[in-house]
């Protein structure tokens, strides 16, 4: 009975092995087209990838926003195993538009917006 315990198990192991290189596979070739890379851009904007909670976050919310950077987390991990210079791509350009934002904020805060600078 040990025996059959152990092929039963390896089994679960080959297939569970098969479905994650299945879908490393078919993430790869989804986020190499214009529409893939749109929807892996969404999901790292709106499941906070790379960012931390705020600071004074405290129980509860903390946790729940921890879990909910989890699930950002993961995705972009199993982007990054799919096809990592593009992930890093999609997400140093979202980096990168967070940075060239704050310049326009600031510019106009400051009164240094001019019609020349758009």
């Amino acid at each position: 009975m040990s025996n059959e315990l152990e092929k039963y198990e390896e089994q679960i192991e080959r297939q569970e092995h098969l479905e994650h290189r299945d879908a490393l596979l078919a993430i790869g070739s989804i986020i190499q087209t214009d529409e893939g890379a749109k929807l892996f851009k969404y999901l790292f904007k709106t499941l906070d990838v790379a960012e931390l909670p705020p600071q004074g976050m405290q129980d509860n919310v903390l946790h729940e926003y921890l879990g909910f950077l989890r699930a950002g987390n993961s995705i972009y991990k199993l982007a990054c195993e799919a096809d990592s210079e593009k992930a890093a791509h999609i997400l140093s350009n979202i980096e990168r538009e967070k940075y060239d934002e704050l310049i326009r904020r600031h510019k106009i805060e400051s009164g240094f917006n001019t019609e020349s600078d758009d």
